[in-house]
């Protein structure tokens, strides 16, 4: 009971009204698990207790670092910028994780494409839903927690697109980035980073990112990088 009652409380936040129920129930089982703490009796006084208020704040700012913190860099891209990431796309399905309303911009410009689109906004989800089946374009868009699902669960798909969310995943999990690299099943990743850094105004180089680079090499993955718009775009081949 206690657990429906918290992700109700951190939901009553405007900027996280639509955020998958799912999502927040993973973090807060996580948070559980790594603390080694219960969470007991009735749910008043529970929220009363030390414990329960330092995990519902940190779980609260675990929220808002994946699902909004990249509201300031949110600008739309344009059509010359899709045009470039679609250059490089290879096959014809495209997995979007993470996709916000990006699809709306890009959707109708190559519907010869099938397209698995993901998000943990439920209300964002719906309207892209609403807009494949109105415009007749093959694919899905649906709800997934990539922190607590598993990753072969995701359909395969050609080309995977992880347009700046992967500085949030890492935020909540360290190296979650490696485990998505290693299992996803595409031929082609394409990841894009802000240029600005989030809360600093401080820009980023194009040759930053060195943690990304020692994965990629790692895992012995080519790749090129690309200066497009206000991203930084890593163009990566799993095959």
């Amino acid at each position: 009971m206690w657990l429906e009652k918290t992700i109700q409380e951190i939901k009553k936040k405007k900027e996280l009204k639509y955020i998958d129920n799912e999502f927040v129930k993973s973090l807060l089982l996580e948070y559980i698990k790594l603390n080694k703490i219960k969470l007991e009796g009735d749910f008043k006084k529970l929220q009363r207790t030390s414990q329960y208020k330092k995990m519902f704040k940190e779980i609260r700012r675990q929220c808002r670092t994946v699902y909004g913190s990249f509201q300031d860099v949110k600008d739309s891209r344009n059509r010359e910028v899709y045009e470039r990431i679609f250059n490089e796309v290879k096959g014809n399905s495209i997995l979007d994780i993470g996709c916000g309303e990006a699809p709306l911009d890009y959707l109708s410009l190559h519907k010869e494409k099938t397209y698995y689109l993901t998000d943990i906004d439920t209300s964002t989800i719906a309207k892209i839903q609403k807009y494949i089946k109105k415009n007749k374009i093959k694919g899905k868009a649906f709800t997934y927690n990539i922190i607590a699902e598993d990753i072969k669960l995701l359909p395969k798909a050609d080309t995977v697109l992880l347009l700046k969310v992967l500085e949030g995943f890492e935020a909540i999990k360290r190296d979650i980035t490696f485990t998505i690299l290693k299992e996803l099943q595409a031929k082609k990743i394409v990841i894009s980073f802000a240029k600005i850094a989030l809360g600093k105004n401080k820009k980023i180089k194009k040759s930053g990112r060195q943690w990304l680079r020692k994965m990629l090499n790692k895992l012995n993955y080519k790749y090129t990088i690309g200066d497009i718009g206000k991203e930084i775009f890593f163009f990566i081949d799993k095959e």
